[in-house]
């Protein structure tokens, strides 16, 4: 699977496109991303979740409310709450959201978020910290064919 990424851009920046996407969304600190330690290693790209939408800046747009504590975006309610409560993100007092994305055809959007998904959990042991769970986790292991 070969997907060609646009480049990192702050969250509150239109993403111009809105049609099919893959995309991820990171924190960033004094100008690069915020390395979080995960299970297996170290996320030296920051990144908070990987998702897939059918309109892209309705997507980003809804992240961004969700940012302000007005309910819509999954992730973007999860992280204006975790702000509110959190002391160790309050210690990023710099920090910035990005996001990137990758157009994709209409229909292939949620096979190609599954397999971003679990290639991040094969490299860390676990899901980016806003994602709830490894898609189809239950067959996770005989569709991949690996132990």
């Amino acid at each position: 699977m070969t997907i060609t990424w646009s480049d990192w851009r702050e969250i509150t920046k239109p993403a111009v496109y809105k049609e099919c996407a893959v995309y991820r969304i990171r924190l960033c600190s004094y100008g690069g991303p915020v390395r979080i330690n995960r299970f297996l290693g170290v996320d030296e790209d920051g990144l908070l979740c990987i998702g897939k939408t059918t309109r892209m800046e309705y997507r980003r747009k809804q992240f961004v409310i969700g940012l302000s504590g007005r309910f819509a975006h999954s992730e973007g309610n999860l992280l204006h709450i975790l702000e509110t409560v959190s002391p160790l993100l309050k210690t990023y007092s710099e920090s910035k959201y990005q996001y990137s994305f990758a157009k994709v055809r209409a229909g292939q959007e949620s096979k190609i978020e599954e397999e971003l998904i679990k290639s991040y959990v094969r490299r860390f042991g676990e899901v980016p910290p806003l994602n709830s769970a490894i898609p189809d986790r239950y067959g996770y292991w005989q569709i991949d064919g690996q132990p």
